[in-house]
């Protein structure tokens, strides 16, 4: 993922984080490697490399605090790895975090102070989310189970708020059926302020959730084995469904800063890069336009991506492929174009914190 930090021109050079989960042979490893992200976009690898180990992290992305000095992955033993970013480069804090979860997915916190670890067992075998206090150099404190209910698989916060919208089977009291929920992280404990059924029919197993940056829609990606190959589009606050997008195997859904369109990863064999156009006053409020018409080769196993959201790359996005890093770009009339796409030997997985 991809380190923007706190720099007030919006303009600078951005640290770029990849994970390397399996070796030549297959097999699963645990290097990172950090990358430069020029103002102009430019790619590159430093001299000599820049590498650091914690554990393998194939299923999930890395994650920042708003600051850019700390990163979070839920890593494939459901431990969290935590690395932080001083002037010398990475320092690991903890290669293996273990807490009263088995990590899957990881929400921070608006203000970076702490982190919500998602555990998407059921409610019975401590599903649910977990808070986690990270200290300004990055040692984390468990602070157990705050908002119980089970199967907790993604969480994105609305922009500019201390809501988010958790995709569960249930948190504090949501009425049976419901899928998707908005939890406000504003009180001493968290609080369900609203729950729905995004998909109806109870099959989903959620891959990714975004937010529109207007904060009036979030859409949710079931890549799930029950039902799968579609996208729920929620109105907000109301968690009312807005229409089902049928798209295949969606590893991952991104929002435009430009708030006028949205990104789709489709992997597991079917691997493109679509994208979808959005009008909040419309009928239906979002459309799929089909694949973007590549300059790099097609994509192969696209699942997690980085968007930049300011400065002169605003609305650039880092998509973490089979083996290279591929640079799509929004644009602000609602268009998404291929830009260019650097190689790395062995397979890439997570990408930074933009």
């Amino acid at each position: 993922w991809t380190r923007e930090g706190a720099d007030p021109t919006d303009d600078h050079v951005r640290t770029v984080v990849i994970s390397h989960p399996f070796d030549g042979a297959g097999s699963a490893a645990s290097l990172f490697e950090v990358l430069s992200l020029s103002v102009d976009g430019t790619l590159t690898r430093p001299t000599p490399n820049v590498t650091f180990s914690m554990g393998p992290a194939s299923a999930a992305p890395i994650v920042f605090t708003p600051d850019g000095k700390v990163a979070l992955v839920a890593q494939d033993d459901g431990t969290v790895g935590v690395v932080r970013f001083d002037a010398s480069g990475p320092v690991v804090v903890h290669a293996a975090f273990k807490g009263p979860f088995y990590a899957g997915a990881i929400a921070i916190d608006p203000t970076g102070s702490h982190a919500y670890v998602l555990d998407a067992d059921t409610a019975n075998n401590g599903g649910g989310v977990y808070q986690v206090d990270i200290a300004c150099d990055g040692p984390l404190t468990s602070k157990g189970l705050v908002v119980p209910g089970g199967t907790a698989n993604q969480m994105a916060f609305v922009p500019g708020s201390t809501q988010a919208v958790l995709a569960a089977g249930g948190a504090f009291n949501a009425p049976d059926g419901s899928d998707t929920d908005v939890i406000d992280f504003s009180g001493a404990s968290p609080s369900l302020v609203a729950s729905g059924s995004a998909f109806i029919d109870g099959g989903a197993i959620v891959s990714s959730i975004t937010v529109m940056p207007d904060g009036k829609f979030a859409l949710a990606a079931d890549n799930g084995i029950i039902v799968g190959n579609r996208i729920a589009a929620i109105a907000l606050p109301s968690m009312q469904n807005a229409g089902i997008l049928a798209t295949p195997n969606p590893a991952a859904v991104f929002a435009s800063p430009f708030d006028n369109a949205a990104l789709i990863l489709n992997s597991d064999g079917t691997d493109a890069i679509r994208f979808a156009t959005y009008e909040p006053d419309a009928a239906a409020p979002f459309s799929i336009v089909g694949e973007i018409a590549y300059v790099n080769a097609k994509p192969q196993l696209p699942s997690f991506a980085a968007v930049i959201t300011r400065g002169t790359l605003k609305g650039r996005v880092l998509v973490a492929e089979n083996v290279a890093v591929r640079q799509v770009a929004f644009e602000p009339d609602a268009g998404v174009v291929d830009l260019r796409s650097e190689e790395h030997t062995s397979e890439l997985q997570s990408l930074t914190n933009l």
